[in-house]
């Protein structure tokens, strides 16, 4: 039997870094939307586990940011659980195998108009002039 599951989304929240025994697991969520035949749309979230060595967690965590758009292969599995009014629920899980960054998170950081230097005026360009061959063969 094989199973993979691969997702393409953009990150709600910024990923988790939580050390375990053996290194470090980022966690994070991508959604998936689907629109119903009822023109309603719903969305499932992926809960995704990223298990790596210590050096290398931290540096693949901080570019997880909110809004960041990964690509994610993994295993996937279903976790049921039992919600606080006492009834059923599931949830999706991927361990993340493979993690690839498409785009990375937007920044906070906006200049003040002040900041901001307008661009260079350029002059038009003017055409070279045409040789002048005197005698054209057409």
């Amino acid at each position: 039997m094989y199973a993979k599951l691969i997702l393409v989304g953009r990150l709600g929240r910024d990923a988790e870094l939580r050390s375990v025994a053996n290194g470090q697991v980022i966690r994070f969520s991508v959604p998936h939307s689907i629109r119903t035949s009822t023109g309603e749309e719903r969305t499932l979230w992926v809960d995704c586990s990223y298990w790596r060595g210590t050096g290398e967690s931290v540096e693949v965590q901080k570019y997880l940011k909110k809004g960041a758009i990964v690509l994610v292969e993994g295993l996937p599995s279903v976790r049921l659980f039992t919600r606080q009014d006492n009834t059923p629920g599931a949830a999706l899980e991927c361990r993340v195998v493979n993690l690839r960054i498409l785009v990375y998170a937007p920044t906070e950081a906006v200049a003040t108009p002040e900041e901001v230097s307008p661009p260079p005026v350029e002059e038009p360009l003017e055409p070279p002039p045409l040789p002048d061959s005197g005698d054209l063969p057409f």
